[in-house]
């Protein structure tokens, strides 16, 4: 089983870079993206589209262009939870050849310990900058409020 783990950068303001096993993924999956910004994280991983309809829950962005954007480039695959175990499989996006066909597993605990801390982190950036401020670097604002969507639910 891998192990998954995350780094806070500063790119775009806050960003998290994940680690399995201690190598970022991009790395893995030779993709040429880095960070997930904060702001297109919710109260998971960031889902595919992260905003708007339709979205699958079970796919999630795992890396973004070092521009912040997702629409500029990204990578994502198949959150599966089962059990005690989540693995990441059926990536697509910019993917590199030998990263389209990995399968990374990892315990429950050690999954959802890392998404409690990113989306902890990415709460305390929105009280230090508040909730209407713009993503830095001019990166994609928040879509408007709109009291007709339905709650994503995990």
């Amino acid at each position: 089983m891998n192990t998954l783990s995350y780094r806070s950068t500063t790119d775009n303001g806050l960003s998290f870079e994940l680690l399995v096993d201690g190598v970022t993924l991009p790395e893995l999956l030779g993709d040429g993206n880095g960070s997930i910004p904060y702001w297109i994280v919710e109260d998971d991983l960031p889902y595919w589209p992260p905003h708007g309809t339709p979205w699958d829950p079970d796919y999630r962005i795992v890396t973004v262009c070092s521009c912040g954007e997702y629409g500029c480039g990204h990578s994502r695959c198949r959150v599966k939870k089962s059990g005690d175990s989540v693995a990441f499989s059926e990536f697509t996006g910019d993917v590199g050849p030998s990263g389209m066909s990995r399968v990374l597993s990892f315990s429950r605990d050690n999954y959802d310990a890392i998404v409690t801390g990113i989306v902890s982190d990415k709460r305390k950036q929105k009280r230090k900058e508040g909730e209407s401020a713009a993503p830095p670097n001019d990166g994609p604002t928040k879509p408007p409020d709109n009291p007709g969507a339905t709650e994503r639910l995990p």
